[in-house]
């Protein structure tokens, strides 16, 4: 009875099916671009595509805030920031207080100063075009993540 049978020969399918898919992802390519790091690190920066904090600053706050000029007496340009703004003391508006609050990085004066409303004195920057709420957000979680390097 079954000596007559044809004999069944293995399904080449899911071997086809395994080659199929490994060519697939060898030729995929990679989900993401060596100019967008935070797609490899799980880090997000909160800055626009091409910027960094330091980048802000450099282009809108050390005409007035570097080391040569120190308007204020805030020098921007000196190493150790985002730490030194939690232990720059700013006397604006006859009050003493931190540049940035330990407690609440995100609502420090720095932050303010940038706002369409400062809670003392005028709005950063001055003279200029004010910054974009991309580039204050940008700010606030470099500040932010400064909170660590805080006394």
């Amino acid at each position: 009875m079954f000596a007559n049978a044809p004999a069944r020969r293995p399904s080449r399918a899911p071997l086809a099916t395994v080659l199929l898919a490994l060519g697939f992802s060898f030729t995929a390519g990679c989900a993401g671009a060596l100019d967008d790091p935070e797609r490899f690190t799980g880090e997000s920066t909160g800055c626009p595509s091409g910027t960094t904090a330091q980048s802000i600053i450099q282009s809108q706050c050390l005409s007035c805030h570097s080391t040569a000029s120190k308007l204020g007496d805030l020098d921007l340009e000196a190493a150790g920031l985002p730490g030194r703004l939690f232990t720059t003391t700013s006397t604006s508006c006859g009050q003493q207080r931190p540049l940035a609050d330990s407690s609440n990085p995100a609502g420090s004066y720095f932050l303010q100063k940038l706002g369409a409303d400062p809670s003392c004195g005028v709005r950063m920057p001055q003279g200029g075009q004010a910054l974009s709420s991309a580039q204050v957000a940008c700010l606030s979680a470099w500040l932010t993540a400064g909170k660590a390097g805080a006394p």
